[in-house]
């Protein structure tokens, strides 16, 4: 092995808090997650309750008109449930990511090291040899750099089409008037008859 007990211990510690960051965003997900859930159900409890209530008190009207306003209050409610979820697993996964390329570059830096201390001790062409694997490994790097900023941006974009459709559920939109025939055709009639 072409490491000092310095680098090696740096390595380690590198690895260790890399595997630490993975480990908290991983903890934290699941904290918010489980925050998340235990919300949505206290919710849930909540305004089944009221509905409930609403039938014992003997209040019919709403009973009419209970399937859309259930359906209309729970979608809004799963869409912002979803969009919150997305998120937090978003959040997840861009650390995952991020975690994986530094432990990669980690490794990357035990093969240079290695390499500059078999460069330094083989002939000539063992170095260019060197050089050439140090080079490739390099754009394997630069590379892989990018593979991962393109994987953040994809699930940054993910989150956003998620929002934006949560977004288009929860809005109102507002109905269109709709003018009936007779009420169009009596209008055209009494605007002739004062024109003549």
């Amino acid at each position: 092995m072409f490491l000092s007990a310095q680098q090696i211990t740096q390595s380690r510690d590198q690895t260790l808090n890399n595997l630490l960051g993975l480990s908290s965003a991983c903890f934290e997900a699941s904290q918010r997650l489980s925050t998340l859930l235990t919300g949505a159900s206290r919710d849930a409890m909540h305004h089944s309750s009221k509905t409930f209530a609403q039938y014992g008190h003997g209040q019919l009207d709403s009973m009419t008109h209970f399937p859309a306003n259930f359906w209309l209050e729970n979608s809004a409610h799963h869409s912002r449930l979803l969009d919150n979820a997305y998120e937090i697993l978003g959040e997840a996964q861009k650390a995952f990511i991020q975690s994986s390329e530094a432990q990669v570059r980690v490794f990357d830096e035990i093969i240079f090291s290695s390499m500059r201390r078999a460069a330094k001790s083989s002939p000539w062409e063992g170095e260019i040899t060197l050089n050439l694997m140090r080079s490739t490994l390099e754009a394997a790097e630069q590379s892989l750099h990018q593979v991962s900023a393109a994987a953040v941006e994809s699930v940054d974009q993910a989150e956003q089409e998620v929002h934006q459709f949560r977004e288009s559920l929860i809005e109102p939109k507002a109905p269109r008037r709709r003018t009936s025939t007779k009420i169009n055709t009596a209008s055209k009639i009494a605007s002739n008859n004062e024109s003549n």
